[in-house]
């Protein structure tokens, strides 16, 4: 017989608007003890699909043109193709492989060309792409960092799926890195990205929903926050539109009720000193506590088609107040887009930044 990975071996990160309160009590919650080499070998391995007549593999794969390596020591039979390829340097990258090699090879078990055949469950061009991580270091120096999000998750997805599903750390880790270059978990790094003009882009409505479901599959919910953010500035008539890949309707509505709460905290947050302006306790000039130009400055943020409490306002001169008083208004607007950010996940059913890192990590 041949070995087999079931396809039940996922970690994935399932969220609903229900479960936040679950998902918050994670802090407290032991982790699970990691997974030994032996316990993962007992685990990942399963009887596979019979071979066919006179010891023939039944699917007629074909050999793998870049990874069919003549020194491989074992050959994986992902989908229609066969990659010969090195236990060894799998097994350095993966606890799951290494614990998979260990298990003794029961006999009768079926070979080819001296080499035992391994049977996995797996995307085929997700694991080509997560051969290519591995046995070519340079492999994420290639995607730079100006790569639209469409390139960069056709890029990754399949490498992250396989590197959370086999515990391939350093893949995953980077992989996670990509991922927030383009939906920030920290504010640091959204002003970084928000303030660059070459990391600055306009995302797709079906480009952010499909990062979503990627994340949910593959347990990265750091980025989650600011992907509803994305969704919840959408247009109406985007978000009631079905297509395939879209998130669900409970989704939808959840970010349309995150909408909402986007809309109170631009308003009573983030951009506060425009609707009730304040001046400084430093401010000597009498015309600042009866200027207009803070409040139309609000009506014209008011007038946008989406909420968006996280940018940052740069329309000062129009605001006609002193020097005083326009510095304490930055330092105001500066302390609510803080605190914008902070709040975020709460806004879409989340748990707080620190509980979604501690879950990312287990």
């Amino acid at each position: 017989m041949t070995k087999a990975i079931p396809a039940s071996l996922d970690t994935s990160f399932e969220h609903s608007s229900s479960d936040a309160e679950d998902m918050s009590g994670a802090s407290s919650r032991k982790q699970k003890p990691s997974t030994s080499k032996h316990e993962a070998s007992a685990l990942a391995t399963s009887s596979a699909p019979a071979p066919g007549p006179e010891g023939t593999i039944s699917a007629n794969p074909t050999r793998h043109e870049r990874f069919w390596f003549h020194d491989g020591s074992v050959i994986l039979h992902v989908e229609n193709t066969l990659f010969r390829v090195h236990q060894t340097i799998l097994a350095n990258h993966s606890e799951i492989f290494a614990g998979l090699f260990e298990v003794p090879q029961p006999a009768g078990e079926m070979m080819l060309e001296g080499c035992h055949i391994v049977v996995l469950h797996d995307n085929e061009k997700d694991f080509e792409d997560l051969l290519h991580a591995v046995y070519d270091p340079s492999y994420f120096d290639s995607i730079p960092p100006t790569t639209d999000v469409d390139t960069l998750l056709t890029s990754i997805a399949g490498i992250l799926r396989l590197s959370t599903k086999y515990i391939l750390k350093p893949l995953r880790t980077r992989c996670i890195t990509l991922l927030t270059s383009k939906f920030p978990s920290t504010f640091a790094s959204y002003c970084t990205k928000s303030t660059t003009p070459s990391l600055h882009e306009r995302y797709k409505s079906d480009t952010v929903m499909r990062a979503v479901t990627l994340a949910k599959e593959t347990n990265v919910p750091t980025i989650l926050p600011y992907a509803y953010y994305c969704v919840a500035r959408m247009s109406m008539k985007r978000l009631m539109k079905e297509r395939e890949g879209d998130l669900g309707w409970k989704e939808k509505c959840l970010c349309m009720v995150g909408r909402e709460r986007l809309r109170w905290a631009e308003m009573s947050v983030s951009h506060s000193f425009l609707l009730v302006f304040q001046r400084s306790s430093t401010c000597t000039t009498l015309t600042c506590a009866h200027t207009r130009g803070p409040h139309a400055e609000w009506h014209l943020l008011e007038a946008g088609k989406s909420p968006n409490p996280l940018r940052a306002f740069v329309r000062w001169p129009q605001l006609n107040v002193c020097k005083d008083c326009e510095v304490y208004c930055q330092g105001v607007h500066l302390a609510g887009r803080r605190d914008v950010w902070k709040r975020l996940p709460s806004f879409f059913d989340l748990p707080a930044w620190e509980v979604l890192e501690e879950i990312q990590n287990q």
